[in-house]
């Protein structure tokens, strides 16, 4: 951007440079002094040498022709305006910005020609992030052209003060420009989304983003930072849409994307979509099959009700996880399920796997499991395994009492 704003600072000084032989400059200004007849072909010659880029033969031209004439004569003003010009042609901007200030300080320029070379020094003073200097420059410009359609002496203000930090005050700048603008740029509407989102104005940003998205539907940062603009100021709806819509343009590549879709659909209570959305993206493996993406998906079958899935899901799960908590978890959803023997088979590998946190209430499942499946041994010596616990003690002698009245019975 900076190089874009010199490449532009540098065809700005040519025309400034090659105006001071332009009658048309001085429309509506006072006529400027007669050039001695010397210092106009010396000068000439000089504005042939840039016209070539023949910048170090213009330079010496010009600091030649400056040795010979009067201090603080429109002469010396013109040709350090000039020297100043090819400066900047070289890239030398801190000097380009005292020979101007030197051109301005001998006070012989003409009215117009002094607003021209403040507005320059003003653009000289960003290119060397000289920032404070560039608003004291171009502010007073400004206010002494309020009705001028010159959009980059707001849009150069804008970017002085946001370097400066000063947000609100770089704001209404770029609103102006925007405002007054048919189709305004792309990166005006950037810097303007840059202020409010530094000011923290969320709702203005999001305004601004939609136009991004409006101008450059393809521009996939502006779909991400339009939902996470929503998510921040807490549009759970309007952030899951935009996500989804993104997902849906292909935007959403990488894992965490995929799985912060996942959880909003959780979070908005849309469990089937979520669990729809993972299956599919565990399926082409642009989520990676660990146990805790199963996991997940399993508890999103479950809260959909899709039992059967969830069951599927956790199984995955379970195989993969080197702790047994997950085959318990679906050895409960067996017994909600009524699914007795498949109920014994996973909560016996989750006790096989071990590192249960709630191991009592794993024999107690057991042994529940077993009794139903008609296995009262087996869940008798389950219940007895569930009374060593403390939590589950006084449960399991329970179970036993009861099996050893049914039994006598």
């Amino acid at each position: 951007m900076k190089k874009n704003f010199r490449n532009g600072l540098k065809i700005g000084l040519i025309s400034l440079s090659l105006c001071c032989f332009s009658p048309s400059v001085y429309a509506e200004d006072k006529k400027p002094p007669a050039i001695p007849p010397w210092v106009y072909k010396q000068l000439s010659k000089a504005e042939r040498f840039i016209g070539q880029q023949k910048y170090s033969k213009a330079r010496l031209k010009l600091q030649k022709i400056l040795a010979d004439v009067d201090k603080n004569s429109y002469e010396q003003a013109i040709t350090l305006r000039s020297l100043a010009s090819v400066y900047a042609l070289e890239n030398q901007y801190l000097k380009a910005a005292s020979t101007l200030e030197q051109a301005l300080a001998t006070g012989a320029l003409t009215e117009v020609q002094q607003q021209e070379a403040l507005l320059n020094l003003g653009q000289l003073y960003m290119a060397t992030e000289q920032y404070q200097k560039a608003i004291d420059k171009l502010e007073p410009w400004l206010k002494k052209h309020p009705d001028t359609k010159e959009k980059q002496v707001r849009i150069l203000l804008a970017n002085a003060y946001a370097q400066l930090k000063q947000y609100r005050k770089a704001l209404p700048y770029i609103e102006y420009v925007i405002k007054h603008s048919q189709k305004p740029r792309e990166n005006w509407l950037q810097m303007n989304l840059v202020l409010y989102y530094e000011l923290e104005e969320y709702s203005d940003a999001a305004r601004i983003l939609r136009r991004l998205i409006a101008m450059n539907p393809e521009k996939k940062e502006y779909w991400q930072q339009l939902a996470a603009i929503y998510q921040q100021i807490q549009q759970y709806a309007n952030a899951l849409t935009i996500k989804h819509l993104t997902y849906k343009k292909g935007f959403l590549t990488t894992e965490s994307e995929i799985l912060q879709l996942f959880n909003l659909f959780l979070y908005k209570k849309q469990p089937y979509q979520g669990a729809l959305l993972l299956s599919q993206e565990l399926a082409t493996q642009h989520v990676k099959q660990t146990s805790a993406n199963w996991e997940s998906l399993a508890s999103a079958w479950t809260s959909a009700r899709e039992y059967k899935k969830a069951i599927n899901a956790l199984e995955k799960a379970s195989a993969l996880n080197h702790k047994g908590d997950l085959y318990l978890q679906l050895g409960r959803i067996h017994v909600e399920q009524e699914l007795w023997q498949a109920a014994i088979t996973a909560i016996n590998k989750a006790i096989k796997k071990g590192s249960l946190k709630q191991t009592g209430e794993a024999y107690i499942l057991l042994g529940m499991s077993y009794y139903e499946a008609g296995q009262l041994k087996s869940a008798e010596k389950a219940f007895k395994h569930a009374s060593r616990y403390r939590k589950t003690k006084k449960s399991a002698q329970q179970w036993l009492k009861y099996i050893e009245v049914n039994e006598v019975g």
